[in-house]
């Protein structure tokens, strides 16, 4: 309960709480940014398997850091951010030096058609789970946004998109602009632009 209460806090102020000793601050503070260290993480490894243990790997990083010295981090999000790729990097070196990785055509042709289709299937759910996301980003910002968001999705022109909805097309790009800085700032990747 008592977690509730520092949703609304700025990030400096639940810093000053952690350095101060509240793990409930602390688990506000990653619980803020999970969706976006998740991205990051997706986005850098692209494989399922290995996601959740690096996530775990961020997330324990982050809170060992924060209960050691919380008040010398300028920007909590850019910090976490920065510990998340850290730890995707780490991770890819190592995977590289013991072979797990290998290159594409070796991986290929060693892989069975069943696991071509796992990881297919792994693609295709992350797919839409990033898709998930975005309309949720989406609909928090409001139903003008929805809207625009459900034209694009369509791929209707600016202009055309603009018809539909009785207004002007610059206002259309401006708000499909608006979608992709938010969309980038929130889960930092960017929409592909469709015109």
């Amino acid at each position: 309960m008592a977690a509730k209460n520092f949703t609304n806090l700025s990030d400096e102020i639940l810093l000053r709480r952690i350095h101060n000793g509240n793990h409930n601050a602390l688990e506000t503070l990653i619980k803020r940014y999970e969706r976006l260290l998740k991205s990051i993480i997706r986005y850098e490894i692209q494989n399922a398997r290995e996601e959740a243990d690096i996530y775990s790997e961020t997330r324990l990083a982050i809170m060992q850091r924060l209960r050691r010295r919380a008040d010398d981090i300028a920007s909590a999000e850019q910090w976490m951010k920065q510990v998340a790729r850290s730890k995707c990097k780490a991770f890819l070196v190592d995977a590289k030096k013991q072979g797990i990785i290998r290159n594409a055509t070796t991986a290929d042709a060693a892989l069975s058609t069943v696991e071509e289709q796992v990881q297919s299937y792994i693609r295709a759910r992350c797919q839409e789970e990033r898709v998930a996301e975005i309309w949720e980003i989406v609909e928090e910002m409001g139903s003008i946004y929805v809207d625009v968001l459900e034209l694009w999705e369509l791929e209707l022109t600016e202009a055309a998109s603009a018809a539909v909805l009785k207004i002007r097309p610059n206002t259309v790009k401006s708000r499909r602009n608006k979608i992709r800085k938010v969309v980038r700032e929130r889960l930092g990747m960017s929409l592909t632009p469709k015109k």
